[in-house]
């Protein structure tokens, strides 16, 4: 007998039951399809070190990549930082323009390709690595006349990182350059990106500027007093 002729209590029973079954199953499906879907607005920020052409002269860059939800934006340093314009992402790599130049990060090759005003060419590229962690302490150079070094707690290890002249990834404006302040950041959670030295060793090369924080290109009235007052 079907569920839709007029049932005994038993056989009601049983049809309920594979009713309930069949809704969680239902249930089930649509959840693991929400899972796979990945968020539209989940961010993925890149940074990478390497040699591009300004004025046709070579020079030293770094490139802040903000791939969210698909589109692409961040900055580009060339004689001073410049916004990229917009482009697309591929499987393996990211297409851009910065400074009215055409550029192309191949990521599995560890290239970049660019060409326009500035010159072309095709050189070597390399990703940063992100740590994320509690800004601990800010200490002394382990070498005379060497780059202050600053601890970095990471699940329970410390990282001992080179603060040399990293720039600060702005939350709302353009990069600061060379940025050394980096005790305005201590005891707070802090995204840094460095060149590996060896274990837990690097050169801090991009610091994110922290959820919530505006920090100053210049040390306020109050930070130069509370830094007065330390060395005191």
């Amino acid at each position: 007998m079907s569920c839709r002729e007029i049932p005994s209590i038993p056989q009601a029973a049983r049809c309920l039951k594979n009713a309930v079954r069949a809704s969680r199953g239902f249930a089930l499906l649509c959840l693991i399809s929400f899972l796979a879907i990945p968020s539209a607005q989940a961010q993925q920020r890149k940074v990478y070190e390497g040699v591009i052409s300004v004025k046709k002269k070579t020079i030293g860059t770094v490139i802040l990549v903000d791939t969210t939800g698909g589109t692409v934006s961040g900055w580009m340093r060339m004689e001073k930082f410049v916004k990229i314009d917009g482009g697309s992402v591929m499987d393996g790599a990211v297409e851009f323009q910065a400074g009215g130049n055409q550029y192309r990060i191949d990521e599995r090759r560890g290239r970049i390709i660019y060409s326009g005003p500035d010159g072309e060419g095709n050189r070597f590229l390399e990703p940063m690595k992100p740590l994320a962690g509690k800004l601990q302490e800010v200490g002394e150079s382990e070498k005379p006349g060497g780059s202050p070094v600053v601890k970095l707690e990471l699940r329970g290890r410390n990282w001992n990182l080179e603060v040399g002249r990293p720039a600060l990834w702005k939350n709302e404006s353009a990069p600061f350059e060379n940025f050394t302040r980096v005790e305005d950041m201590l005891g707070k959670d802090i995204t840094v990106w460095i060149g590996e030295t060896s274990p837990l060793r690097g050169r801090m090369v991009v610091i994110e500027e922290p959820s919530g924080m505006d920090i100053p290109l210049k040390p306020t009235k109050e930070s130069k007093k509370d830094e007065k007052e330390k060395k005191t």
